[in-house]
């Protein structure tokens, strides 16, 4: 079961340069490097294999009405449970070849692995040295993404709240769908600069979150809608932990 702490830590935001704007499929999308999410669930969680951990089942290939190949698999994600109310967790899943389907592994006696989280992940072939291995890693880690975005992680992101449009420039939605131009320093250039939600969210995650501001604190700032004022207390709090 998850604590309250681990629910927020995955659901916490992330920096700028976790993001990448994705646009083929035609539109644009945003996604999260996947050195990012993979961190998000060792901090979370501990180590891959040791607090959570990931299969998938055989990679397909596939071809699309136009002719494009796709490597398509299911990738399973799994974390340590800890058992509470009398309620226990499941055995490690296992892709059976012989079923060609998920079974858990049978013989385990700790039973504290929660149930395992389904999600689909493909990527098409592309160019480069090489192309296969990049097809075959981008499938699995856009399932893994996926599997991770269900207990929170990175929930901003795919609800379209934040996009991104390149490495440096950012757009985030408003409550009447119009996006609003974000940048580190602000929203133009010298003395019209004006702090902003991704300065704010920048500052948090390069000095809040490492001198201890929680982000439940954060929030609180966040959500008064004024970034100028949120980031100045936002220093204060830093301050006050740090001294």
């Amino acid at each position: 079961m998850l604590t309250q702490d681990q629910i927020q830590a995955l659901k916490a935001p992330f920096p700028p340069e976790s993001l990448s704007s994705d646009t083929s499929r035609g539109f644009e999308l945003t996604s999260i490097k996947a050195a990012y999410v993979i961190e998000r669930l060792n901090e979370v969680f501990g180590p891959c294999g040791i607090g959570w951990r990931y299969v998938h089942s055989p990679l397909e290939e596939l071809y699309t009405d136009s002719g494009r190949v796709e490597f398509v698999t299911e990738v399973a994600l799994q974390y340590r449970f800890k058992a509470s109310n009398g309620c226990t967790g499941c055995d490690q899943v296992m892709w059976d070849t012989q079923a060609n389907n998920w079974a858990f592994r049978t013989g385990g006696s700790n039973h504290d692995w929660s149930e395992p989280i389904f999600a689909c992940g493909g990527h098409g072939l592309g160019k480069g040295s090489a192309p296969l291995t990049d097809a075959r890693k981008s499938a699995v880690t856009d399932g893994l993404t996926k599997a991770a975005s269900m207990i929170g992680v990175g929930h901003e992101v795919f609800k379209g709240l934040v996009l991104a449009r390149d490495g440096n420039d950012h757009t985030q939605t408003g409550s009447g769908g119009n996006g609003r131009k974000r940048a580190a320093g602000g929203s133009g250039n010298g003395k019209d600069q004006r702090p902003d939600a991704n300065a704010f969210w920048t500052l948090y995650n390069t000095s809040g979150k490492q001198a201890g501001v929680s982000v439940e604190a954060a929030k609180v700032l966040a959500n008064k809608g004024d970034w100028a004022a949120a980031c100045s207390e936002l220093h204060t709090l830093i301050a006050e932990v740090t001294s």
